[in-house]
């Protein structure tokens, strides 16, 4: 008999979104020698709100969540070219940079929802989609954000969640 899926908290999301990213990184990002010395030296000021990102819905019998990766442009950019295993200076059209990043936060779930598996065995990943603008938030949302690296680019990870009724 299948145990029964519990919910997981939001902040169990969180960990889990940034262990998956650090693994991605570790994987199946490859930034150049260019990209590190040039962002390395601009390790200044974490992401803003408001930038551009990829997210995609986990749903479950007991979990719906949306998991969020954000960055600047040029951010996006590097990690689809890190992704891709480009160099710096090699072109990349807008739509190439919005396909890497979905497929980033694709990867990324994917790795989220096979750590989060044992907890709800009914999860499923939605398709990611590409956002200019971000999550406009409402009083029954709830969101944790972590600001990260992923090589030499700063980024936001976020987890949506509705809030219960009461």
């Amino acid at each position: 008999m299948k145990a029964k899926a519990k919910t997981i908290p939001t902040k169990d999301w969180l960990e889990s979104l940034k262990k998956a990213a650090d693994e991605l990184l570790k994987t199946s990002l490859r930034f150049d020698r260019d990209s590190l010395a040039e962002n390395g030296k601009e390790a200044g000021p974490e992401p803003v709100e408001g930038q551009p990102g990829a997210y995609i819905a986990v749903l479950g019998d007991a979990n719906a969540m949306h998991l969020g990766l954000a960055a600047s442009r040029e951010g996006c950019r590097a990690l689809a070219r890190g992704l891709l295993g480009m160099r710096t200076d090699q072109e990349l059209s807008d739509k190439d940079a919005v396909d890497g990043v979905s497929e980033v936060m694709n990867i990324i779930a994917g790795k989220v929802k096979s750590q989060m598996s044992d907890r709800d065995h009914s999860l499923r990943l939605g398709m990611p989609i590409f956002m200019e603008q971000p999550i406009q938030m409402r009083d029954d949302m709830e969101r944790l954000v972590a600001d990260v690296r992923i090589g030499p680019v700063p980024c936001q990870l976020m987890v949506f969640k509705m809030k219960k009724a009461a």
